[in-house]
């Protein structure tokens, strides 16, 4: 069956556009850059109009450079960074405020308040998985209500409407319609992800009108067809992932203890667990990492489409597959790179800081602790700041770069570590994915300190490949196997460290963790 899947990226910095053929082989790319704004200290934003119209152009140029027509396209798949919030008008379809964005820590007070109070935290917990944190969506909403009174004022008339950056794009797309994935919706902290519905609770709790919030549906969900006039035809959006989740899915974890790392902006580890939703006790989030919707069984030789409701020969309703994750959450990651580059004028481009830290043998005492928006799991502390320790006159830029990639394999180490107490799997490899992850250097060292192997397929660009497979499979254009036969290795990287030298650099790690929170 010919064809090809159009997976839509919007990710925090940027919004791409990717066609896969009938084999989930990547054929054409475009990406485009969108702008963070920073109008106050802990304040991330971003021109909801400038996300969607960014991927919206990309999608048509993408067709376009392919040489293909919109006819070929079997259906869209989408993918998106995970918490940002947009708040928008019903009728006009325009934004009403800029769109919050998961690195924003304006409600971080907010968050400690209520955190304060161990029932509130606890409760959070057992419903959602997550942690009361201004990183996640309801505390954003809750921010924008409170400050838009005029906003909240026309709630009642249905006008209004509030969603992660999937929904955004689908309303948008389809001309419309209000829904979200199941997998963006674990994120907002008001989803319950055991009932597998919005928390009435919870958004009593932030004061969140139910009504404003989208319908759930699962990751392969129906969630419409693009508007009439938007393509040559109407394409109907087939997956819809959060964009670790489709890493996780793309890097075909499919198996409980199988996991991946995916090293963008921020840093995200997640671990498949199967279909029970365990709790973390060491600080993780607990999150849902897909939901399937299975075939119709058959019942007593009934074809599905029949309807028997008399005696014992009834058609079994669908059956919607749930499939659960730990993750470990790191804010800063490629952003210590970006901040090199633009903030402190070291390096050029970014795929320049390799051969930067090359140029010493270790980063020796200097150590970079990236908290430039607190830190994230396993520590969970928005009070840090960052810093870099360790220096003398002797330290170069070399130095600090070679600190800078050091860090964020510490991060993830210490993800891992957690991870590993939570989890009955013991880790036996470590699956790779983003920008950063063509970094020899940083994978090499993430693998000497993990002492696992590190693998890293040849399409690094994982996220979007995973919401497409999931888009085939579910218009029929892919069967099952294609999520191991179209996992392509491209490195191992073997731990190669000593005990001795391994223990050095995690004690000097711990040490500069330990002197931030004794100087709070």
């Amino acid at each position: 069956m010919a064809g090809y899947i159009l997976a839509l990226d919007q990710g925090t910095t940027s919004s791409r556009a990717i066609l896969y053929d009938d084999q989930a082989r990547p054929i054409k790319t475009v990406q485009k850059p969108t702008k963070l704004q920073t109008p106050k200290a802990s304040y991330v934003e971003q021109d909801a109009r400038q996300i969607w119209q960014t991927q919206i152009s990309c999608a048509h140029d993408v067709i376009n450079r392919a040489g293909l027509l919109a006819t070929d396209v079997t259906s869209i798949a989408i993918t998106n960074q995970r918490e940002s919030i947009v708040l928008w008008d019903k009728q006009t379809g325009q934004a009403l405020a800029p769109a919050i964005i998961w690195q924003d820590r304006r409600t971080a007070s907010y968050c400690n308040e209520l955190a304060a109070n161990q029932t509130i935290a606890q409760q959070v917990q057992q419903i959602t998985g997550l942690r009361l944190d201004p990183y996640f969506s309801a505390s954003k909403i809750a921010w924008l209500l409170k400050h838009n009174p005029n906003i909240k004022a026309r709630i009642s008339s249905g006008q209004i409407a509030v969603g992660t950056v999937d929904s955004w794009l689908i309303y948008q797309l389809t001309g419309g319609e209000h829904v979200i994935d199941v997998t963006n919706a674990s994120r907002t902290l008001l989803y319950d992800i055991h009932k597998l519905e919005w928390s009435e609770t919870l958004c009593a709790r932030f004061d969140i009108p139910m009504a404003i919030l989208p319908k759930v549906l699962p990751s392969d969900g129906d969630f419409g067809r693009t508007k009439k006039g938007l393509f040559a035809k109407q394409i109907p959006i087939h997956a819809v992932l959060g964009d670790q989740q489709a890493a996780l899915f793309g890097q075909g974890c499919m198996k409980a203890g199988m996991a991946k790392n995916t090293y963008g902006t921020g840093c995200f580890m997640l671990m498949n667990i199967g279909q029970d939703a365990k709790l973390s006790e060491h600080q993780l989030l607990t999150t849902i990492a897909w939901q399937r919707s299975a075939s119709i069984k058959r019942i007593d030789n009934l074809s599905i489409g029949q309807i028997v409701q008399s005696g014992k020969r009834m058609l079994q309703p669908p059956k919607k597959e749930m499939t659960y994750a730990l993750e470990g959450s790191v804010f800063m990651a490629g952003a210590i790179v970006q901040w090199l580059r633009d903030n402190l004028g070291m390096i050029k481009q970014s795929c320049d800081i390799e051969d930067l830290a090359r140029q010493v043998e270790s980063s020796e005492e200097v150590v970079l602790l990236p908290a430039f928006t607190g830190l994230g799991a396993p520590h969970w502390r928005s009070d840090i700041n960052a810093s870099i320790v360790g220096m003398s006159r002797g330290t170069t830029k070399a130095h600090i770069a070679r600190a800078a990639l050091e860090s964020i394999a510490f991060q993830t180490y210490d993800v891992l570590i957690a991870m590993q107490k939570d989890s009955p799997y013991p880790l036996t490899e470590l699956r790779v994915d983003g920008g950063a992850a063509n970094n020899d250097l940083l994978m090499q060292f993430q693998a000497d300190l993990l002492g696992v192997p590190v693998l890293r397929p040849k399409d690094t660009e994982i996220t979007a490949k995973g919401s497409a497979l999931l888009a085939g499979l579910k218009s029929g254009l892919y069967d099952e196997s294609i999520i191991e036969e179209s996992w392509q290795g491209d490195h191992i990287f073997e731990p190669s460290l000593s005990d001795d030298r391994r223990e050095e650099h995690l004690e000097k790690w711990q040490q500069t963790i330990t002197r931030a929170l004794v100087d709070i």
